[in-house]
């Protein structure tokens, strides 16, 4: 899984922003990023990756939220009216 992870440093003239990708379960990356929390003036901000579902997906959740789809008490019965 990989993680967004935005490092902001102010310094007298402008603010840098570094935006890296990067994989949690790694320990050396993970050693660097506490490095990066104890620097004065790094500010590290973990950013959630966004889920945009395209127009079908959207489609699909607007009709099942509306009712408008089958109901079955159990897999067999679904899979009975399906096969």
């Amino acid at each position: 899984m990989h993680q967004i992870l935005v490092a902001n440093h102010k310094n007298n003239v402008n603010m840098e922003t570094l935006t890296i990708k990067y994989n949690p379960t790694n320990a050396l990356v993970m050693s660097a990023i506490e490095l990066l929390h104890r620097i004065k003036g790094i500010t590290i901000v973990p950013q959630k990756k966004t889920y945009k579902p395209n127009a079908e997906t959207v489609a699909a959740i607007k009709e099942v939220r509306s009712g408008k789809c089958k109901h079955y008490k159990s897999a067999d019965e679904m899979f009975n009216d399906i096969l």
